[in-house]
Parts: C-alpha cells; structure tokens; sequence
C-alpha cells in the first residue's frame, strides 16, 4: 500500500491518459448544487496533469444519466424508479438502511445497481484506476469490484464514514480490514479524521496520508472591489445535527441582543430546516436572521467577499470547507473546537475557536469581531494568508494526481 507523506512525490510521467472511475454517492446533480461538490472540482483540477475522470453516483429525479462536463464524464445509476430513488442526496442514509428491513433491501439493491454499473464502465472505458469516495457505501462496492478486477484502488475519505466506522467498529472494521493491503493510496482531508482511523486500529497511522482537497481559486479569492457588511454574520452549513445550526441560532440572539446591528444569514437546506425556522420565529428573529437556498459555487463566492464573517460551529467536523474557502475571499472566520475544524483555524491568530456546543462562548466571539474591527481585520488578512497558501489548487492537485500515477504504473508494471 502506498504510504509515503504527503508533499514529497515527484511527479512521473506517462505517454497516454489515465482513465480513473470515480466510485461516489454524492455528486452535483444541477448547476449550483452543494452536494459533493469538492469532486467536481477534484476531477477537473485532475485534467491537466492527464488523468479523465469517470464520476459514478445515484441517479436522482430530475437528473440526466449520462453527462459531460469539460473532459470528464458523469454516469449516474438506476436502483428504482424516480419516486423511491431517494436513498443519496439527503445526508439521512445511514438512517434509512439501519431502520428498517425495507431501508436494508433498498440498500441492497443500491449496492447491486452501483456494482453493476462499475463493472459496465470498467470494461466500456478501459479503467485504469478506481477510486472510491467515503469508506460507506463507495467502500463497498470498491471492496466486491477488487474480487474481480486487478486494477489499483484508491479511497479517499472525508468525515462521515469515518464517523460511521468508528461508531460501528465492532461490526464495520473486520469487513473493511482485508480491502486495506490492497489500496494504492487511502487518503483523508484532515489530521483529525487520521486520528479516528489511528484509534480505530495504529497501524493505520503508516497507511493512511493527510490531503485536503483542492479548492478553487479562480472562484475564491481576494477581490478588493466588494464591499464587505461588518455587521453580516454568514454561515454555510446543512441543516443536519451534526451542523449545530440551532446552537449557532442560539447564539445568535445573545448577540443581537447586545449588537442590534447584526445580521445571519444563513446558506442551506437540510431535514431540520422546518424546526430552525421555527426557532428563528419563536426567539424573535425573523428581522434579523434569514435562511437561503444553496447558491452556486459563483454566488457563493460573493456571499464569503461581503460577509463581516463565517461561522461554523459544527461537530466532528471532516475538514470544513466552508471556512477555507471564506479565508480565500478574505473573510474572518469563526470555528469551533471539534473535528477538522482546528486543522484549518489557529485561535487568535487565523480565526477565532469556542468550545462545541456552547452558544454563550460562540456569542462571545462573534461579538468580538463585530466590535474590534482591528481583531477582523488582522485574522482576516492572516487567514486569507494561511488558506492561499495551503490550499491553492496547484501543489494539491500535482500531489493527488502523482497518486493516481503511482497506482496506474504500478499496475501497468506487473
């Protein structure tokens, strides 16, 4: 298994494209949408070091089978008709399968569809690499299609399998354990994530490599020309209990009560939605606080380049792209202490940290920033320092594309 740090790859060069199938639950299914949204822009920072990719995810309503986009090709599968394809796409799947014994043979069935698609367009497009994204469900199918094809596997995990693993570890990790020597690469987005494997079993802690993924800096960055709302609180987020939101809406009437001035907005959707406008209306907020449909990665850019700030205060956090985008575009930002978040924030010096669920401490430091614009000022600049540097498309894409390589050579070496 490829276990080399990250950083220190050479890149290898090779005469033909590399083919690499993208196993995924979770895939932009219209213009604008959130929903793995990071793969798309994984894929694409991908084509200019050679590598094609092919996305595999759920079909979903209203979604086209087949697409391109640039070079890269999006194949989304059938698992039933459009009334009951519902299992991806909702943050609740988990839910859903453990349930019920009608969630566990919708899953089934899923997991048959998504096996089959792959082996189609492993043999139609002559894959050379397959790559699965999250441990849950991708890992899965990753591990049946390793019984029939000697291709190299990759996997790349970003939070939610991870958590999952951990929680079902007794039952998860025998499964999962034999698929490891076979991985070329297994990466995830954060060093807390590689904890959580570590404390599962140590001998991951070789195995495993720390990559953030690539973010856009064509879209997200410093754009002195927009004129920034002080008084603008912005959080993107899920409407999910991981995200908190409630905490944060919580929070939020301690601050209006003390600044009056301040706004949240609110970027989202997700199966809490109906219950948070329902706080927001009962603690008297409606005039302060609004909530606001996902907007595409365009919009959302502007969103980060006007807000006074961006918070995040969600728990066990995989990385939290959120808040490095809002640095790119020069936004301070506000975390909490949990999960991938204090990978990317350094408390006082690139954003500010409150203990997790505590809207009293969360309160404190959103006030902070909304009286000392000196403070904002200076954790803006030096966060927008830190994420440029860090996350800039280049140097990670160069680093995910000598994996891809690494593992096609190897296999073309045999």
């Amino acid at each position: 298994m490829f276990s080399a740090p990250a950083g220190n790859y050479t890149l290898v060069a090779m005469g033909d494209p590399i083919r690499v199938l993208m196993l995924t639950h979770n895939y932009p299914r219209y213009p604008g949408d959130p929903s793995g949204v990071f793969l798309s822009l994984l894929a694409g920072s991908l084509l200019p070091h050679g590598i094609q990719s092919h996305m595999l995810a759920p079909h979903d309503a209203g979604a086209p089978g087949l697409e391109r986009d640039r070079e890269i090709t999006i194949h989304r599968f059938r698992y039933t008709d459009d009334t009951h394809e519902t299992l991806a796409y909702r943050g609740n799947m988990h839910q859903i399968v453990l349930g019920s014994p009608s969630g566990a043979w919708r899953f089934r069935q899923f997991l048959s569809s998504f096996e089959k698609a792959a082996d189609a367009i492993i043999t139609d497009e002559r894959i050379d690499v397959i790559w699965a994204h999250w441990l849950m469900p991708s890992g899965i199918v990753l591990k049946r299609l390793a019984k029939r094809h000697r291709l190299p596997l990759m996997l790349s995990s970003h939070g939610t399998d991870i958590r999952l693993l951990s929680k079902y570890r007794i039952f998860a990790w025998p499964y999962f354990r034999t698929l490891v020597p076979r991985l070329s690469a297994w990466t995830v987005v954060s060093g807390y994530l590689k904890e959580q494997l570590t404390a599962i079993d140590s001998a991951l802690s070789a195995a495993v490599s720390v990559l953030p993924l690539p973010h856009d800096e064509r879209l997200f960055f410093l754009d002195p020309a927009v004129q920034r709302d002080t008084n603008l609180v912005v959080s993107v987020t899920r409407f999910t209990d991981q995200k908190r939101v409630d905490k944060l809406v919580g929070a939020f009437r301690i601050v209006h009560t003390a600044y009056p001035a301040a706004r949240l907005d609110l970027y989202g959707a997700g199966p809490l939605q109906s219950r948070i406008s329902e706080q927001i209306k009962n603690l008297g907020l409606v005039e302060a606080v609004r909530i606001v449909a996902p907007v595409a990665q365009s919009d959302l850019a502007r969103v980060y380049s006007t807000a006074g700030m961006v918070v995040l205060n969600s728990v066990n956090e995989g990385f939290g792209l959120a808040l490095t985008e809002a640095m790119m575009c020069g936004a301070a930002v506000v975390g909490v202490r949990s999960g991938g978040i204090t990978d990317i924030i350094s408390d006082g010096e690139t954003g500010l940290l409150a203990p997790p669920d505590d809207p009293a401490s969360l309160a404190d430091r959103i006030l902070r920033l909304l009286r000392e614009h000196g403070l904002r000022n200076r954790l803006a600049t030096a966060g927008h320092a830190s994420a440029t540097s860090r996350y800039a498309s280049g140097p990670l894409a160069r680093q995910y594309a000598e994996l891809v390589r690494y593992a096609a050579i190897q296999s073309r070496a045999r």
